[in-house]
């Protein structure tokens, strides 16, 4: 399938009229301008200035008013699509920037410009039952997030479904986990705190390590306090390493006995995860008092079996201890 012919990711899948160009060629056409102006060449700068009237600069339809919702959504979409493989760096570092910038304008815009962000989104997911469709994941998890922040009560159903239910890509239901702990916090609580404290994910879930991302945010949001799933999850020996270092580093930043009680038990672990033990000593030193944690460095060094950690060991109480 050639360029002319693949179709347009907008929520609208209008053809690009004829003769016009990309932003990303655009931008290469005015630098070679310059360039040729600054070295005297000015009927050919004058000629490749005069083709930029061919540029399509936003890729909405003729039919849609600027600065409407729908206009300023076909902005989004366009600068979340990714670019041609042969650009430079410089303008694929420009759309980067422009795009993160579009974004954080449109999350506050209000209702309406949620709404569209969620009618392009049921755009584009139908556009999934075509096969020669391009379904790039940054524009879905843009148009998500804006959706989220701009009408977050419209939001929130899907949100949730994208969290519970199988389906869409795990990038998707990633994004709508972090981005449902942030507008409404309590019910993630609910919908989170089941699968946090699970034994064994399923592996059609977002990774652990985002729902604990996600359980966090929403605890602190609603000054609910994280520290016993915290616990669970540092001292559970079927999660994944970093769900467990995510955890472990917390309780190092909340003082709380179950945490030290948590983090005293990890420093003494024997499953050979020295990676977590050093993250644990860490933490311990961040959390207790100097005299209390040195003690404890002391007490583990002279029984240890290590001596990879050993050396660790002594250089945390060289350091720390004096």
């Amino acid at each position: 399938m050639t360029a002319s012919t693949r179709s347009n990711p907008h929520p609208a899948s209008i053809p690009r009229p004829i003769g016009r160009r990309p932003l990303a060629q655009c931008a290469i056409s005015i630098a070679r301008a310059a360039a040729l102006a600054r070295a005297g060449i000015l009927v050919t700068a004058v000629l490749l200035l005069g083709s930029l009237s061919a540029c399509d600069h936003s890729d909405a339809t003729p039919l849609r008013a600027a600065g409407t919702p729908e206009a300023r959504i076909g902005e989004l979409i366009e600068a979340f699509s990714p670019l041609d493989r042969t650009v430079t760096s410089d303008v694929s570092d420009a759309k980067f920037v422009h795009g993160q910038k579009l974004q954080a304008e449109l999350c506050k815009a209000g209702p309406a410009v949620g709404h569209a962000a969620l009618v392009a989104l049921k755009a584009q997911t139908d556009a999934k039952n075509d096969p020669l469709e391009e379904k790039p994941v940054d524009v879905e998890r843009a148009l998500l997030t804006v959706a989220a922040f701009a009408a977050p009560k419209e939001t929130q159903v899907l949100l949730e479904n994208l969290l519970t239910q199988y389906g869409a890509s795990l990038q998707l239901r990633t994004e709508a986990t972090l981005l449902l702990a942030q507008i409404a916090p309590e019910r993630a609580i609910e919908l989170l705190e089941p699968l946090v404290t699970k034994q064994k994910q399923n592996s059609t879930m977002p990774d652990e390590e985002f729902l604990l991302k996600a359980w966090i945010i929403a605890c602190d949001k609603t000054k609910r306090s994280p520290v016993p799933e915290l616990c669970d999850v540092a001292t559970n020996l079927f999660q994944p390493g970093y769900p467990r270092v995510i955890a472990v580093r917390e309780l190092g930043k909340r003082p709380d006995p179950r945490g030290e009680a948590a983090l005293r038990t990890i420093l003494v672990e024997s499953t050979g995860d020295g990676y977590l033990r050093r993250i644990t000593v860490q933490s311990i030193h961040a959390l207790l008092p100097r005299e209390t944690a040195c003690e404890l460095f002391h007490q583990v060094a002279a029984k240890e079996a290590d001596m990879n950690f050993l050396r660790f060991l002594a250089d945390a109480i060289e350091k720390w201890c004096g």
